[in-house]
């Protein structure tokens, strides 16, 4: 194992190697050059100028600035004349610049934006980075193979937050509307980070954060990373997903928008709910759900036998009179849904900030959901083991906003504080009835719960930029923080007359009268440096060497506590077939012919998790023979990763159990960029990466999904999965928004973990496994073409078409191939064909916005079944969505339709339905304004 003091002494060397190279050559080199280095800027913005030229005569000499707006040129003694230009700008040239040997000369050029219509096009290109133009201009000179999506794109999608815009980028697709699944790989084997720094998941079972998290508002740029470089982590796979946020603007901005809509099949209709608390609309529980106090917490266990120990009857009793007694839901109308933003930001002088709030508040409705459970009957016939119609209701209330704050000490130095919160409620009822096999007759089950997920992240990040040294040094340091809380989970269960619809008596049952507390706390520190030397003046060639260190730990607590209701001693004595309020009323709490509460936590409902990671990289970028870009490094990672499983009390404690993983890890990395002309680049990149088991899925704690109502359990002997990557892409930029590209990937998964299905005598239940070897190959095809060329009456209109075909296959291991019903299959989650199409027509002239979007996503394995059951697969599905903006001066009226085509999400096994239903037509209406 590598020891801290090792680690350390690494990266210390890296560092010095660094030093040495940028001090100690830099004399040699300079003896007999000097070097021409500045920073090229807009005069109204003070912002870098990406691309601009500068042009040295009499020599002939041309670069190009960086993505900060500099440069270095290397001279030989004498005097120049400078000329710097860039596009709708006016150029400005120096006379006489002096180059002395072994000095640097540095020059700072304010350029003016060109008067007229000129001026107007400015506006764009120096808007904070946040263009479709500047996107695709990053994309061409990224160091591996990326996709990105600008704010300027963002805003033309009916998308609210980010996991719906992701859909819109090529090779991703989602599941349950908001977890990531990048070139067909399941969300585990996607990450996401945003402004930089990785994020807690707020999810008991997730280690990727719900993309629906974060509204578009937000956002000033989405890229989906796809091939790895040193800089990055090395738990890295399907694609890293980095998010960033918007950063103050130059000038005073303040807007205000409002937005309603509806749903076919949720607005104005029937919606079930039940009673909550007072401040349930801004996604708070008032204490209403709490446990009660008198509820000790300790296990509460019943006097023994000789009376010693434990709770006395009388006690248990009043225990489970303090319960609040509510189990019914009711019947309101579903109110459209309603949106709120707000933003305020401005620079004065060297300080800048932005303010952002958003609040959304919106109901949702499935009704008539189909969902069939399967066992293996005579011959392998399939039959139904239940076979229940779902009615699940939703109100959801998200609210957030960012805080951020910078310091431009110079145009080398600046620094930030961001800040970053989201709180997400979601109140639900969820009803279903139909015919169970182990109660053989129709059953009906109302379960009704809260969840609140928080989160919250804070960065302080500096980026300097040392011209002697030609310099970057990029630092930052976060805290974030995820809570999730659940209190009070209730579920009641009856006998069902189906040709009636109405319930009959009570069920007594394990899951009836259950009532379930769970709660999550996860934190995360973190602490980076990277530092990038420009050396073409150093070594003669172009070349960059850049290093770095990190550390990130993070904990997390996670307890959950079951009660249930049981028949005491004695009959019962009053009417079971009443409704459950009634049924579970105080008075009927008491020793003989009534209800007892009995605590059923079990000693697997807790566990604590932590990680330790420390990383120290390398990376060399340089070019070869002018056209040829080599990126290459290795990073090193010490990852020490635990989970305790254990009772959440003392009495239970030799139950616990613990699963480790001290992973020491070395990633190379290598990719090739040859520029086949101007325009026209060919990418070719290899790295070794990893994939390591997720908090949950290594605790042994058991839980139904609400979801699947299946159990979930993790497994403790879990290992890291190891991944080999191969990536090649053509691409070629046809203009400012427009390119053309083929992409090409492998992937070699050794240990892929993956969960599977198996029936147990208490229904099914799926679990975590690694797999024994899994491969990954695919093809992307992007176009995005402006179709002014087929006629001039086009010129307005942008096609963008975007394919991938994936095609995948685990092996499952020799201890699972008697388990499992294919020992060979395609992986989870991961759909044989992606595509998307988007129409999008633009009349600056006349302020008006039309886009037409299609995204199909292919059929994909759900989960693997054991014991001769069929695989799960999800069906293939289509959707079609549709936006209009009109601008009227500072106002802007937008129209938004989603899911227009309203396709059936349907779930099959072998062949037979599992589970389907819809989601319904969405409209939306927006006003915003700039002040």
């Amino acid at each position: 194992m590598i020891t801290t003091g090792f680690r350390l002494i690494t990266c210390a060397v890296m560092l010095f190697f660094m030093l040495y190279s940028s001090l100690g050559l830099a004399g040699d080199v300079l003896a007999d050059d000097g070097v021409l280095s500045g920073l090229i800027v807009d005069r109204d913005s003070g912002e870098g100028l990406i691309d601009a030229g500068i042009e040295v005569q009499p020599l002939g000499k041309k670069c190009f600035t960086d993505l900060d707006g500099r440069f270095s040129l290397k001279l030989p003694e004498g005097k120049y004349d400078v000329r710097v230009f860039y596009p709708m700008f006016n150029s400005r040239e120096l006379k006489n610049i002096a180059i002395k040997p072994g000095e640097i000369r540095t020059i700072e050029v304010a350029l003016t934006p060109q008067e007229g219509e000129m001026a107007v096009v400015e506006v764009v290109e120096s808007a904070e980075r946040a263009s479709e133009a500047t996107q695709i201009l990053l994309r061409k000179k990224a160091a591996g193979v990326t996709d990105r999506i600008s704010a300027e794109a963002i805003a033309k999608l009916p998308a609210s937050d980010a996991a719906e815009i992701l859909t819109k980028v090529t090779g991703v697709s989602l599941v349950k509307d908001k977890y990531v699944y990048v070139r067909g790989l399941g969300d585990r084997y996607a990450k996401a980070t945003l402004n930089g720094l990785r994020l807690p998941s707020p999810e008991p079972e997730k280690k990727i954060v719900p993309m629906d998290l974060f509204p578009s508002e937000t956002i000033k740029s989405i890229n989906v990373v796809k091939s790895y470089t040193p800089d990055m982590p090395g738990e890295f796979s399907g694609g890293l997903v980095q998010i960033e946020t918007r950063d103050h603007p130059d000038g005073f901005q303040l807007k205000a928008s409002l937005s309603t809509g509806y749903n076919d099949q949720t607005t104005g209709r029937d919606f079930k709910t039940y009673r909550g608390g007072g401040k349930d609309w801004m996604g708070f529980d008032n204490g209403c759900r709490d446990i009660p106090d008198v509820i000790p917490s300790d296990f509460i266990e019943p006097t023994g036998v000789l009376g010693t120990g434990g709770y006395t009857p009388e006690e248990i009793t009043e225990f489970g009179r303090s319960f609040k007694d509510i189990w019914n839901a009711r019947t309101e109308t579903a109110d459209p849904p309603i949106g709120l933003g707000f933003m305020i930001g401005d620079k004065l002088g060297k300080f800048g900030y932005l303010g952002t709030f958003n609040y959304k508040h919106e109901y949702q409705t499935k009704t008539s959901e189909q969902r069939t459970w399967y066992s293996l009957g005579y011959q392998g016939r399939q039959n139904v083991y239940a076979d229940f119609d779902f009615d699940t209701y939703e109100e959801k209330v998200n609210w957030g906003g960012l805080l951020n704050f910078g310091f431009e000490f110079s145009p080398y130095h600046k620094v930030a504080f961001k800040n970053f919160y989201n709180r997400k409620a979601t109140d639900s009822v969820r009803e279903y009835a139909g015919y169970h096999e182990t109660w053989g007759d129709d059953i009906y089950d109302r379960r009704l719960k809260w969840s609140e997920n928080d989160l919250y992240q804070g960065e302080l990040r500096g980026d300097h930029y040392f011209d002697g040294l030609n310099s970057d040094v990029q630092w930052q340091i976060g805290y974030s923080k995820a809570q999730l809380e659940e209190p009070d989970q209730r579920e009641v269960q009856y006998w069902w007359d189906s040709e009636s619809e109405t319930t009959l008596a009570w069920l007594d049952s394990t899951q009836s009268g259950t009532r379930y507390f769970a709660d999550l706390d996860e934190d995360r520190y973190d602490f980076g440096i990277d530092w990038k030397l420009d050396g073409s003046d150093l070594f003669r060639f172009p070349i960059a060497l850049k290093t770095g260190i990190s550390y990130y730990w993070r904990e997390r607590e996670f307890n959950y506590r079951r009660f249930c209701i049981t028949r005491g001693p004695g009959q019962l004595d009053f009417d079971i077939f009443a409704d459950a309020e009634t049924l579970f009323a105080p008075e009927h709490f008491r020793e003989q012919g009534g209800f007892l509460l009995r605590e059923v936590t079990r000693p697997t409902d807790k566990y604590d998790a932590t990680e330790r990671n420390e990383a120290a990289y390398g990376m060399l970028d340089f070019t070869l023979l002018d056209r040829l870009r080599v990126i290459a490094g290795l990073r090193v990672e010490a990852d020490d990763l635990e989970v305790a499983t254990l009772s959440p009390y003392t009495f239970q404690s030799g139950t616990e159990d613990r699963a480790t993983l001290n992973d020491d890890d070395t990633f190379p990395a290598a990719s090739f960029v040859y520029s086949l002309t101007d325009s026209m680049n060919l990418r070719l990149s290899y790295s070794e990466t990893v994939n390591r088991p997720q908090f949950r899925e290594l605790a042994s704690f058991e839980y139904i999904d609400v979801t699947e109502t299946e159990s979930v359990v993790g497994n403790p002997d879990l290992v890291t999965a190891e991944l080999d990557n191969y990536d090649i892409r053509w691409e070629w930029f046809i203009g400012a928004d427009e390119l053309v590209a083929a992409s090409c990937f492998y992937k070699d998964i050794s240990q892929p973990i993956e969960i599977v299905q198996q029936p147990t005598s208490a229904g099914m239940r799926r679990y975590y496994i690694n797999a024994g070897d899994g491969e990954v190959t695919g093809l992307e095809l992007e176009v995005r073409k402006r179709l002014g060329f087929l006629h001039s009456f086009l010129d307005n209109l942008m096609l963008n078409i975007n394919y991938t075909y994936t095609d995948s296959e685990v092996k499952l291991g020799p201890d699972m191939t008697s388990i499992m019903t294919n020992a060979e299959r395609s992986m989870h989650g991961q759909s044989d064909n992606l595509a998307n199409v988007v129409l999008d027509y633009t009349d600056p002239d006349f302020g008006i916005t039309l886009r037409l979007l299609y995204n199909y996503v292919g059929k994909r394995l759900d989960v693997g079944a054991a014991y001769g059951l069929p695989d799960i697969y999800e069906e293939a599905t289509e959707w079609l969505d549709f936006v209009a903006e009109k601008r009227l001066g500072t106002w802007k009226l937008r129209l938004a339709a989603k899911n227009l085509l309203d396709e059936e999400i349907e779930f099959t096994q072998g062949g037979k339905t599992y589970r389907r239903y819809k989601e319904g037509v969405s409209v939306s209406f927006g006003l915003s304004k700039h002040f």
